[in-house]
């Protein structure tokens, strides 16, 4: 490019309005226009700068009355449709969605760095048969709070009642509203009277006090009668984050597998596989911490089944149903920068299967090469990637 257009002579707020117009274009006519452009407004550099601002609106009309006129605004929409920055818009649109919906991912944070389950336990009774829990003897939760009471800070019950309503005391409905968390209940009704019977209990732990002295010191409770087991504590903050280990893990195998199977050819194609793939499971991951923070929990101290299977179902699954997507459509797009491959071209000979056998050719519109994919069974059975350029650096193979 001449030094008479070159990009620096032009202000910043100048350039970012003309990239703007000229996304409204189609790549072919982009470059010209834009040379163009900055030539006019180099030439123009003397005249008053309040002015340029205004003038450069004027390039948003130019490109509007191009691809009504010239180009077509049917093509320019199916260009569009092909581009790989669309996907990519659509999903940071949808997170921004999300985060607004969600208000910055709050109880997603909650969960994660534990503000708003810190100390609070659920108390249950293991079985002494296939693993189970039941919900403890609310004698046994009495003799703890009265008897030895030197761990536990504040301690709540809740019962259900018929049409799964809940009846909780103010210490346990309290609790209920710092932890964004409820028992399986439709509704919560609070009551104050001496509770003799109880479905649940719910407390808080004193600052400073570990989890092994609160459970030694609750366990004393079983020898004041006989028949009475030892019951245990169950932290609200390892009960809401059990599945996010497993599922992480399996969110990055499902990650690697996207990146490997796209079998992109350089550096430019996984950044922009890369970012396709982060979006995909950053959207997924969002929706699903948003998901987990909301579980309700049982009387036993445990995640009601239905839950526990969503929790871990939902993300996998549609984890991979993406992972899945983002190989179809890599199998369409160049190796090289990405783009969508275009011009399909049936090749050889259809009659036959050994030599020369036909197939479909697509092409990168940018020159990179040529894919050539079979037609009917029993021709091309894998994807055969041609080269036309040399590699530049940092890239590797083209061929498969």
């Amino acid at each position: 490019m001449p030094p008479a257009f070159t990009a620096p002579a032009i202000p910043y707020t100048i350039r970012l309005l003309l990239a703007l117009a000229g996304a409204m274009l189609p790549d072919s006519a982009r470059t010209d226009w834009m040379r163009e452009w900055y030539a006019e407004f180099w030439y123009s550099r003397h005249s008053a700068s309040g002015r340029r601002p205004m003038r450069a609106l004027g390039a948003f009309a130019d490109a509007w009355f191009l691809v009504r006129h010239e180009h077509g605004i049917r093509g320019r929409v199916g260009e569009l449709l092909r581009s790989r920055s669309l996907a990519v818009a659509v999903l940071v649109f949808l997170l921004a969605a999300l985060a607004l919906a969600t208000t910055g991912f709050r109880r997603s944070r909650d969960l994660l760095f534990h503000r708003d389950s810190d100390r609070v336990f659920l108390l249950n009774q293991p079985l002494p048969f296939m693993a189970g829990a039941a919900r403890i003897s609310p004698a046994q939760a009495n003799a703890w709070v009265e008897r030895h009471n030197a761990t536990v800070q504040v301690l709540g019950r809740w019962s259900v009642r018929e049409r799964d309503i809940c009846v909780a005391d103010p210490v346990a409905a309290t609790l209920f509203t710092e932890i964004h968390m409820r028992p399986q209940c439709t509704a919560i009704k609070v009551e104050r009277r001496n509770w003799t019977g109880f479905s649940g209990v719910v407390g808080r732990l004193k600052s400073g006090i570990s989890l092994a002295e609160a459970e030694r010191e609750l366990g004393q409770t079983a020898v004041l009668h006989r028949g009475w087991l030892r019951p245990a504590i169950v932290p609200i903050a390892r009960l809401r984050t059990a599945p996010l280990a497993p599922v992480a893990s399996a969110l990055f195998a499902l990650a690697l597998f996207s990146l490997v199977a796209a079998r992109v050819a350089s550096v430019r194609a996984s950044i922009w596989l890369a970012s396709r793939i982060a979006l995909s499971l950053a959207l997924v991951a969002g929706a699903w911490l948003e998901l987990a923070a909301r579980a309700p929990f049982t009387e036993a101290g445990s995640v009601p089944g239905i839950w526990s299977a969503l929790l871990y179902v939902f993300p996998i699954a549609a984890a991979s149903l993406l992972a899945l997507g983002l190989r179809r459509d890599a199998r369409g797009r160049c190796r090289v920068c990405y783009r969508a491959l275009t011009m399909p071209v049936f090749v050889g000979l259809s009659g036959r299967c050994l030599f020369d056998s036909g197939g479909i050719e697509y092409l990168c519109g940018a020159g990179h090469g040529a894919l050539l994919t079979g037609s009917v069974p029993g021709q091309v059975e894998t994807e055969q990637w041609s080269k036309w350029l040399a590699d530049p650096p940092g890239t590797r193979s083209l061929t498969t």
